[in-house]
């Protein structure tokens, strides 16, 4: 199985991070957003989507990503970062998916670093050892699922 991960991490690469992560263990191709055309996915068996977590949302440019997918059945996962270290809108996006044809098999999310005006200091240095071994064994759980060869 070919697997895809497209991300989205602006700021302090802390998404970025997550997906580098992933795609060692699955062995998947890493791409960001604005690097892949909709047309490309029918090339893949699982696709992963990540992005940090703005204003409660997923970043824009992956929530139009998204809208311009063909439907297809499909298996994916998501992922995100974000400095209340929460997945908000976390089924928004699961229904989004699934009105595209795809079945969300996992999610993963974990702080990352997000210090505005200096509030949020629990954050600095997220993701951190922790998140990123957690990250490392969410990919290995889709490989045991059988979601990646």
């Amino acid at each position: 199985m070919k697997t895809l991960i497209i991300y989205k991490s602006v700021h302090r690469k802390n998404t970025e991070q997550i997906a580098k992560v992933m795609a060692a263990v699955l062995e998947a191709e890493l791409a960001k957003v604005e690097d892949v055309r909709p047309e490309m996915l029918g090339h893949y068996d699982l696709i992963g989507f990540g992005s940090g977590i703005y204003a409660s949302k997923v970043h824009r440019k992956l929530a139009r990503f998204i809208r311009r997918m063909p439907v297809e059945n499909r298996n994916v996962f998501i992922f995100c970062t974000s400095g209340s270290g929460e997945f908000k809108n976390q089924q928004q996006l699961t229904a989004q998916l699934s009105a595209k044809g795809c079945k969300v098999v996992a999610e993963y999310h974990c702080s990352g670093e997000f210090s505005p005006l200096g509030f949020n200091l629990d954050k600095k240095g997220h993701p951190d050892p922790l998140d990123l071994q957690g990250a490392r064994s969410f990919a290995e759980n889709l490989r045991k699922e059988a979601y990646v060869c």
